[in-house]
């Protein structure tokens, strides 16, 4: 960042449980980003 002259506008911190939760409900309810489907299933039987 000191190469480009930009700075953060807030330190970074690490977020807490309760916000990770609080985070996490506003998403839809077994969501999964089209990303994530060949991760979360490459063990998974191929359907011919």
């Amino acid at each position: 960042l000191r190469q480009t002259g930009m700075s953060l506008r807030r330190p970074p911190r690490q977020p807490g449980a309760e916000e990770l939760k609080n985070m996490g409900r506003r998403f839809p309810p077994n969501h999964l980003h089209a990303s994530w489907l060949d991760f979360l299933y490459w063990d998974a039987e191929l359907e011919a």
